[in-house]
């Protein structure tokens, strides 16, 4: 809603403005349960303060709309930040309208974050030293303190990403050793994110599904064979959540071809994407997601 031209904003205004940017900056819907509407509306951030009784809005206040809606600027493929207010002033129309119009960009834009604003983090890993001549599986579990923090994880650019590596043993005949190894070497990292698979490499199927896909059974997100001889190898990826959504496993499959064995080392990596922490121009407070409280190896290749 914005103001008229040659008018002062009112305490009204601001609560009409700070409660759509709360929506998504903030959304501490503490009942919410998986496949709730609006889940994937909120990144966690602090809500903004309640506004002091008045007839005007005053730039103080302003100034807490004005830093969530930079931190989503600068997180997001929106651009231009807005300057903060002097202290002390009254809001003009022109000011208050000009946050009204960002808060309507981002809040089409508030899932698709940037990547230069999130880091990779190491999680755990899992391996086979050991040779296999059938399919070998490792199962890696994500959890999360409640399902709020797994959505504000995912909502605000997260993945869950996994990787491998096939290092050592030999080729030859009756061995799988080599196509494996050029299964994980070019498929990449696999990484899952609110509403999709991706593949950073190349040769595999990915799909469509994400987080707020998954079910409480497994599903595959991904796969890719090996190629020329080794046409019959494969690896496989599949991902379920557990009934309230605050874990989600993925089980990493490695499948040699009937009659063929693996050799050397098979390693499986299970990291993951965060949001970097987002200060305020003001340093008053930050966006700051939380990361998986633990990812462990629920069941390990060996």
């Amino acid at each position: 809603m914005t103001v008229s031209a040659g008018n002062k904003a009112l305490a009204s205004d601001y609560e009409a403005l700070a409660n759509r940017v709360d929506d998504w900056f903030t959304n501490d819907c503490t009942a919410c349960v998986f496949g709730d509407p609006n889940q994937t509306s909120g990144w966690g951030g602090d809500t903004t303060p309640q506004v002091v009784p008045g007839d005007e809005m005053l730039s103080d206040q302003m100034n807490e709309i004005i830093d969530r809606l930079n931190i989503g600027v600068n997180i997001t493929s929106v651009s231009g930040t807005i300057a903060r207010l002097s202290p002390g002033d009254y809001v003009l129309a022109s000011q208050y309208n000009t946050a009204d119009a960002k808060e309507i960009l981002l809040r089409a834009q508030k899932n698709n974050i940037v990547p230069t604003e999130l880091s990779s983090i190491l999680g755990t890993s899992d391996q086979r030293t050991t040779s296999y001549s059938s399919d070998i599986n490792a199962v890696f579990r994500y959890t999360f303190s409640t399902f709020n923090e797994a959505r504000y994880f995912f909502n605000s650019g997260g993945s869950l990403d996994l990787s491998g590596v096939q290092s050592g043993g030999s080729g030859g005949t009756g061995k799988d050793t080599l196509g494996i190894r050029a299964i994980l070497t070019t498929m990449g990292i696999i990484s899952m994110n609110y509403t999709l698979t991706t593949q950073s490499g190349s040769g595999g199927t990915t799909t469509t599904i994400g987080y707020y896909d998954l079910t409480t059974s497994y599903q595959q997100i991904f796969q890719q064979a090996g190629t020329g001889a080794y046409s019959n190898a494969y690896v496989t990826l599949q991902a379920r959540r557990s009934p309230l959504g605050e874990y989600v496993e993925v089980r990493f499959i490695v499948s040699p071809e009937a009659g063929r064995t693996v050799d050397g080392t098979t390693t499986a990596y299970a990291n993951y994407k965060k949001l970097d922490d987002q200060p305020a121009p003001s340093s008053s407070f930050q966006l700051q997601i939380d990361p998986p409280s633990t990812v462990t190896v629920e069941n390990t290749f060996e």
